[in-house]
Formats: C-alpha cells, structure tokens, sequence
C-alpha cells in the first residue's frame, strides 16, 4: 500500500479558513472514483506540549500501488482537484509532498 503526505504549513491566521476549505474540498472532485485509491484523510494540527507552535495540515491518501497513484497523477479528477488553490497568504511555506509504502499496520 501506498501513503501519501501532503504538509501544508500555514499562517495561524489563516488556521480555521484553511480548515474549513481542506473539509469541503478536498477529496471532492473525483478522488473516490480513482481506480486503486482506498481512503483519505486530514489532519489538523495541534499544539502539544502547549507552548509548542504546530502549524502543518496533512493530507492523507492511501494506494493499493504505485501505479495507481500514478493514474491518478494524471487524470482529470487530479487535474481539478488542483485548480483554484487556496490564496498564497494562507501559507507559511511550500507544500510537501511525501510518499511512502505501508511495511506494517496494527
């Protein structure tokens, strides 16, 4: 299985609006319908121990394989999940993306 991280780090400010936009829509444009694609999630961030700053969204979506992923990357569902992002302000720094295999779940 293949894991994708998607990190957004962004402004506190901007914390709630980037939530809620992250809620309503991602995952909403086709993403369900992707041949090999098995769940999504998000991850808001907290700040713990309560003087730490935690500033990063993560995106979660979960792959029965590369290739999948792959298709993905180039479909049209993809290609309009990525139109109108959210305003550059809301961020603190780049998105990164990571991907990773599955080795053990429990």
């Amino acid at each position: 299985m293949i894991v994708v991280m998607t990190k957004f780090p962004i402004n506190p400010e901007y914390a709630e609006e980037f939530r809620e936009y992250a809620v309503n829509r991602f995952g909403e444009k086709g993403l369900k319908e992707q041949e090999g694609f098995i769940k999504m999630k998000i991850l808001s961030p907290v700040n713990f121990p309560p003087n730490s700053q935690n500033n990063i969204f993560i995106i979660e979506t979960y792959w029965r394989d590369m290739e999948s992923l792959k298709k993905y990357t180039e479909s049209e569902a993809f290609r309009k999940a990525h139109e109108n992002p959210p305003p550059k302000e809301w961020f603190s720094g780049h998105p990164v993306i990571e991907v990773y295999n599955l080795i053990k779940e429990i």
